[in-house]
């Protein structure tokens, strides 16, 4: 075997002893692989789970103060960013391209005479089913299902669910077609 593989191996076996014994509360499943630069920030109440034999690419960002759940055998590209202040669930299987960004939360705005960091948040669940693709670039938002075995196309924004086995693009995402080859009614 390649030394340089082997040493690449214990220095990603390291890194996974590391995390677990800053992260007590976090827990990793079986053989996750991580990357180097993983920021990973938990709120002291946060529940963080993943699957076994999940892959971070380097410089992904995870910031949970609420639950975060992670199945098994999700690959997440590099810079992809998560930010849960309620829920998140992926299902097993899934792939997130690089800079994917998933969030469960956004800012109040509605008032005018306070800035609006200071307004707080709305949050709602986020739900993406099995066998998931998000494309490079998604932005997914809260309140969001997706599907099991739904397609995102690069640089698509979630705004509202994406049923099972759909293909959707665009901002805001839109359903195109069905992965069973049915194309949607407004398609010509």
């Amino acid at each position: 075997m390649n030394p340089a593989r082997i040493f690449a191996a214990i220095h990603r076996r390291a890194r996974l002893i590391y995390l677990r014994a800053r992260f007590p509360r976090a827990n990793f499943g079986a053989r996750n692989d991580i990357r180097v630069g993983l920021k990973l920030r938990l709120a002291p109440d946060a529940q963080f789970q993943t699957g076994a034999a999940c892959v971070f690419d380097h410089d992904a960002t995870i910031e949970c103060s609420g639950n975060l759940t992670i199945g098994a055998r999700v690959i997440f590209g590099h810079h992809c960013t998560i930010g849960c202040k309620d829920r998140i669930a992926i299902g097993d299987d899934c792939l997130l391209a690089e800079m994917v960004s998933i969030r469960d939360h956004d800012h109040n705005f509605a008032r005018l005479d306070i800035p609006i960091r200071e307004q707080g948040a709305t949050c709602a669940p986020v739900v993406i089913g099995r066998d998931v693709w998000l494309g490079a670039k998604v932005t997914v938002l809260k309140g969001v299902t997706i599907g099991d075995g739904a397609i995102i196309g690069a640089n698509a924004v979630v705004t509202r669910d994406i049923p099972a086995r759909a293909i959707a693009v665009g901002i805001p995402a839109r359903v195109v077609k069905m992965r069973d080859g049915e194309r949607m009614k407004n398609e010509s």
